[in-house]
């Protein structure tokens, strides 16, 4: 806890360097980690969270990082290298709640989720295969509708999905930063 009263967390440093976590930074979509927590302060739970999204910039060869913490606001950082990235995520706190009172510990569960992909290249994808779709006709020259929207079906349903690619999950007692 912050002297405020806001809840913030550091990742774990070894989530970047799982051979999953790095061949997914590098694959030139975008990385979504979700991290939703929830704080337990004797009878009472509250639950937020941080999104981070993470693209490497295959053209300047640099990481491009949004954040939006679980107070809304949202920085954009960018990075020269995967152990600035790294030196980042795992000493920088980051805020999963804003200001409230809290008792001297409370108990947080954490649970990071990391997305494949954005919402904006799903849909880009969505929109490129129904339009390669529809144009595909048969050899006597007409479109294969019916045919084209049960492929779209199953090719979304199968890959284009935004299914997490990892979750971890970890809880931690967080204490109060004594105001200096």
């Amino acid at each position: 806890m912050t002297s405020d009263g806001s809840l913030a967390i550091t990742l774990p440093p070894a989530l970047l360097q799982r051979t999953e976590v790095t061949r997914q930074l590098t694959s030139g979509l975008t990385t979504i980690f979700v991290v939703a927590v929830e704080a337990v302060d004797g009878p009472v739970t509250t639950r937020g969270g941080l999104r981070i999204d993470v693209r490497v910039d295959l053209w300047e060869e640099k990481y491009l990082v949004t954040v939006i913490e679980g107070t809304a606001q949202q920085r954009k950082l960018r990075f020269a290298a995967e152990d600035e990235l790294r030196r980042w995520w795992s000493t920088t706190p980051l805020l999963v709640l804003p200001p409230q009172k809290w008792s001297p510990r409370v108990d947080v569960a954490v649970r990071l989720t990391m997305l494949p992909f954005s919402r904006q290249e799903q849909s880009n994808t969505e929109r490129w295969l129904a339009r390669t779709l529809a144009s595909t006709r048969a050899p006597g020259g007409e479109t294969l509708k019916a045919q084209s929207a049960e492929i779209l079906r199953i090719i979304v349903e199968s890959s284009v999905r935004r299914r997490p690619l990892l979750e971890e999950r970890w809880s931690v007692r967080a204490e109060r930063e004594e105001a200096q």
